[in-house]
């Protein structure tokens, strides 16, 4: 695990137009407080946050990590009962046999699990999800992109927004091992691409109802336990195209459902 010693940051709110990747223009939304944000209609002006320290795991939990997780407890193992989850077909295979991951996988990032899956193995291990003010913080500090302010399509694993979706010229059709490649603020490897990464909380449209002390401009701590329909994900996936806009990879799911695309790490 890696300590973020706490700080201040605007809290994203979802996709906005951004101008060609790697432009100043791409970005300056995603940085200031000038221009409001727009998610589903609604206009949420930057919220400005402040975290205190934590602690958060610098990769992704690995598919090796969970399977001692359910060694240890008997906890169901990731399976869906539907052809793409288990067919070796075009996206490959994601179910478990019991216990057994996909051969050749153990280094890469669990998939297949809910939110509630993650929030069981955090516990687990001593930890819990981070909230999203803290998976964004230790992600990306103060920068639009996790290794800095311009776009870099070698910098991670990641999609494209046409069929396939998926981009084997990054070097993987699906997820890879975790920390293949540079780590980028505050030492996090995948923090953008490989996976959707869980977070505490349940997604808020109006950050009126976030939880946390307000001092003056800043809410302090934030974070929305819920209950609600979806929770934040963060940080894309292997199937997701940044070129759309990186404040594009804050999203939302449904916390039951079980996907070839989210994992998650843990924090404390």
């Amino acid at each position: 695990m890696v300590r973020v010693e706490g700080g201040t940051t605007v809290l994203r709110a979802g996709r906005v137009p951004l101008g060609p990747p790697g432009s100043r223009r791409a970005h300056g939304a995603e940085t200031g407080a000038a221009r409001p944000w727009t998610f589903h209609g609604r206009d949420w002006r930057p919220v400005r946050v402040r975290v205190s320290p934590f602690e958060i795991d610098r990769t992704e939990v690995t598919r090796a990590q969970y399977r001692a997780f359910l060694e240890a407890t008997g906890y169901r193992p990731p399976f869906v009962d539907e052809a793409w989850a288990g067919d070796g077909g075009e996206w490959g295979r994601f179910n478990w046999e019991g216990t057994r991951y996909p051969e050749g996988t153990g280094d890469h990032p669990v998939v297949l699990v809910s939110w509630y899956d993650a929030a069981e193995y955090c516990a687990w291990a001593g930890k819990r999800l981070p909230t999203e003010a803290e998976w964004q913080l230790a992600a990306l500090g103060d920068r639009p992109w996790p290794w800095g302010a311009d776009w870099r399509p070698g910098a991670l694993n990641h999609g494209i927004a046409r069929p396939p979706f998926t981009d084997p010229s990054d070097g993987w059709a699906t997820t890879s091992p975790v920390a293949s490649y540079p780590p980028g603020a505050h030492g996090l490897y995948d923090a953008f691409g490989n996976a959707w990464e869980f977070t505490a909380d349940f997604r808020v449209d109006d950050p009126a109802r976030l939880q946390g002390r307000r001092e003056g401009g800043l809410i302090v701590d934030p974070r929305n336990p819920g209950p609600g329909l979806y929770v934040a994900v963060r940080g894309g996936s292997y199937f997701f195209d940044f070129t759309v806009g990186s404040g594009g990879e804050r999203n939302q799911f449904l916390p039951e459902i079980r996907r070839k695309t989210s994992g998650f790490r843990c924090a404390r």
